[in-house]
Formats: C-alpha cells, structure tokens, sequence
C-alpha cells in the first residue's frame, strides 16, 4: 500500500503541471498445489488490496511425483492504476524454471498473457464474476483502478511443473505491463521484478521420483448424517500413513482422521475412515498419503450429498445450469444475493423443492437466504458454467 500511495501522491503532484504516470500496485501467481489452488503474491500493497493471503517470494511450495500434475500455474493477476491522462494497455507474467542452483546467464522465459478484465468502478473486493471463484481472493480494488488477469474473460493458463526430472528447481518470475504517461498509447513498458533483487521473483519446488502407492478405487457412502469413506491400495511400499480430507468447494481441503498405513504390500488392502460430522449439502473428500520419507501422493476426489433433518440445503454445489434447493417448508421465503449484496432473486417455496436457473446468473459467489418463522439460514453458492 506504501508502494501505492506514493505512485498515487506522484501522480497528483505532476498532474499539477499536466504530466501524470501510470503503475502497477499488486501482482499475484495462482498456483495449483495438490488439488488445492491459490494466489501466491508478488507485490503485496496490504490495507485490504492484496490479491492474495500467501508470499510467493522464497516460498517452498513443496514436493511432487514426478508427470503427477500436482503443481501447476493456473492462472495470474496483476492490479494498475493511471493519472486522468495515462494509458494502460497489457499484461503479462513472465516465468522460468531451472535447477536450484544452475540459473542460466540468459534464462528464457515462457509469456502468459493477462487479459483486461474490468476498471474498478467502486471499491470492490474479491473476484470478478467470471473469473476466479471468490474462495481463492483476488483483494480488493479502487474506482479508477484496473484488473488485468488469467483467466480473465479467457482459458486458463494450465502449466504442468511436474514434468521435470527429478531433483529441485527455482521458479523465477516477472511481470511486464505496457501504457503510456500521460497519453493514450502503449510506447512504454514497465516492470514488477522485485527490484531485480537479486534474481526477480522466486521459488522453489522439488520432484521425487513416482510415489510408492497404487490407489485403488476409492468411494464415498453416504450414511445420511455421517459418511464412510473407502479406499483399497494396489501396492505399497514406505507408506507411513494415509489422511483423510475434507472440503466443502472441492478446492481447499482439511485433514479430518488419519489411520496407518501397510508399510509395505505387494497386495490388494483396504481402509476406512469415518467423517462423523458431515455439513448440509456437498461433501468433498481426498485420502493423502504420507510416505516414511516425507513425500505424499492424493487421491482422487469424490463427494456425496447429506440431508441432514430439519436442514434445507443446497443439491448441487458449485451450481453449473440449475440450483436445486431441497428440504425446504412450504412459504419459507428464498433470496439469493450476489457478491456484492445485491438482490438477483426473491420466491417463495410452495413445496419441499426448489429449482433455480442459474443460466440467468453470472459466475461467482452467491448467498442462499432461506427465512421461516423458526430459523434464519444463509448458504454460500457458487455459480460456474
């Protein structure tokens, strides 16, 4: 935020004499790490404009099968600012990947483009619709300001970093972004590289060599207010443990039970562990496992629906074209709100049952109020189509 309003105080004292500048104040890399995505901030302005809530500079992310896809970079976002007479024109994250170690003298960098998405028409916080699902951040904005991202309006960048042999490696960073001082064109560019300080941003990761488990198939039984979930192993060796996690959007997961592992198998075994306290609604589940050595090695997700009694909840969430809401009570009147508290739609439930076209509704964050004569409840939903 100091870096911002010293760019603003510039800004102001040269528009004095006709001449302003144009800026960058927030940048952030989002990155998948073992089916949980998040911002990872470069720039970090702070007083409730970061993009982000972790630090990418000098982060380890972690360890990771090698060809596993578990780390990936999925997306990016860069926040601008201009003086009345400045232009800002594009956006771009530059990124690298090399050896710990072994920088090359010139290193080549791969371009993901940022698309404009949207001038902050008023102070504004979170994700725009259409973009990354509140969840994940995004920060807030200030009228005048800019938001330029991947995905944006577009696809998704989708870069796999576990293709590398194994051994560990630095992700480098930098961001590039074209405008002009006072004028309307895009003669200038400008940089967001940490000062060049020493190296501009960076990480690192490291990639093991496969993991030493098959997953075999892995489901969840609904038991109406609790869930079992199932899983058996193909094949093990130096398993320590596996963990059992939860989530309610799919995206981020806590550990909820643990249970030991075989250690070593050259057969079929099975596991069970119980998620006594489900929430109303979807129930997202992984197992994890934990390797003697320190590695680990996720399931795929699965997930199941819970009616708990008494409860009204939300069938299908995140929502794609219909939002169905069931247990409801006849005359239970219905709101939904968008991210930015405004009213899209208001009924009443003349049964149990309630269909919602959600085609009306842009992608994002909405809030499911669900008012009787006994209760007052509010549901997150999220829309993506």
């Amino acid at each position: 935020m100091i870096k911002k309003i010293l760019f603003l105080f510039i800004c102001i004292f040269v528009s004095l004499s006709g001449y302003a500048q144009f800026g960058l104040y927030a940048s952030a890399v989002y990155i998948k790490s073992n089916g949980s995505s998040a911002f990872y901030n470069n720039t970090a302005p702070g007083l409730g404009q970061d993009i982000g809530t972790l630090t990418f500079q000098g982060t380890d992310l972690g360890v990771f099968e090698q060809n596993s896809a578990n780390l990936k970079i999925t997306g990016s976002e860069v926040k601008t600012f201009k003086g009345p007479g400045d232009n800002v024109c594009s956006a771009r994250l530059n990124f690298t990947v090399y050896p710990t170690g072994v920088r090359p003298v010139s290193p080549i960098y791969t371009a993901i483009d940022l698309g404009f998405y949207a001038d902050c028409f008023a102070p504004a916080c979170g994700a725009f619709f259409g973009s990354f699902p509140l969840v994940a951040g995004g920060g807030c904005c200030t009228a005048g300001d800019q938001k330029w991202q991947n995905p944006g309006s577009g696809i998704a960048a989708d870069i796999d970093l576990t293709t590398f042999t194994p051994g560990s490696y630095t992700l480098e960073m930098y961001y590039s972004y074209t405008g002009e001082d006072g004028g309307a064109g895009c003669v200038t560019t400008k940089f967001d590289n940490n000062n060049n300080n020493p190296v501009n941003y960076t990480a690192s990761f490291t990639i093991s060599s496969t993991a030493p488990v098959s997953f075999g198939n892995i489901q969840v039984t609904n038991l109406q207010n609790r869930n079992k979930i199932s899983w058996y192993t193909l094949s093990e060796s130096e398993t320590a443990s596996f963990t059992l996690e939860h989530s309610l959007n799919g995206i981020s997961f806590n550990s909820i039970g643990d249970i030991p592992a075989a250690g070593y198998s050259t057969t079929s075994k099975a596991y069970t562990l119980m998620h006594n306290d489900p929430n109303m609604g979807i129930n997202y589940y992984r197992v994890r496992m934990n390797e003697n050595g320190g590695r680990q090695q996720f399931s795929r997700v699965v997930k199941t629906s819970n009616n708990l009694p008494g409860h009204a909840y939300v069938n299908n969430n995140p929502v794609n074209n219909n939002l169905l809401v069931k247990n409801l009570s006849k005359g239970d009147v219905i709101t939904l709100f968008n991210a930015y508290g405004a009213n899209v739609y208001r009924t009443v439930a003349a049964s149990g049952q309630l269909n919602i076209d959600a085609n009306f509704y842009a992608n994002g964050v909405y809030l499911l109020k669900i008012i009787n004569k006994d209760s007052n409840v509010t549901l997150p939903v999220i829309i993506q189509h």
